[in-house]
């Protein structure tokens, strides 16, 4: 068995990760590709799910932060889908978007690497998951990321336009 600090830093290089395969996928492929094609026709654009990773990265963080600063905590929770419409996902500035996911990335992975060792077995509970350790958050983020790039990956191949 792995030490923790171990699996950790293993997370931590996937969070790292991350960022210039994103940053690969968006730089390969135009602005309207990125605008146009969505998740099976009536899903996400590939720029919806870029600005999710870029404002969900705030939701992690806020996570992770009431967890090590109150005992048990119920976490906070917000729609998604929701997010992408009132916010107009689709009609924001992918370079912008990409660039501020990178720096709240960033502020996330600083934050974590700071965190006492004594920390990571505190526990919060999530609105939809239940009871997680603050472990078990950071495998949730990193998951996260894997998700969401692979379908930023299936959207583009596929190029299914809005039906």
């Amino acid at each position: 068995m792995q030490p923790l600090a171990t699996v950790r830093n293993w997370q931590f290089d996937q969070l790292r990760k991350s960022l210039p395969v994103v940053r690969y996928i968006v730089q390969t492929v135009s602005a309207d590709d990125m605008r146009t094609y969505r998740d099976g026709g009536t899903g996400w654009t590939a720029l919806e799910v870029l600005c999710h990773l870029r404002d969900w990265e705030v939701m992690f963080q806020t996570r992770v932060r009431i967890t090590v600063e109150q005992d048990n905590p119920e976490l906070p929770n917000a729609d998604p889908d929701r997010a992408a419409l009132e916010n107009r996902y689709n009609e924001q500035d992918i370079a912008g978007a990409l660039d501020l996911w990178s720096q709240r990335r960033e502020t996330y992975l600083a934050y974590l690497a700071e965190l006492d060792e004594s920390v990571w077995q505190r526990t919060a509970r999530h609105p939809t998951r239940g009871l997680m350790t603050l472990m078990d958050q950071l495998a949730l983020s990193a998951w996260h990321d894997v998700n969401h790039i692979d379908q930023m990956t299936k959207i583009l191949t596929e190029r299914k336009p809005s039906v």
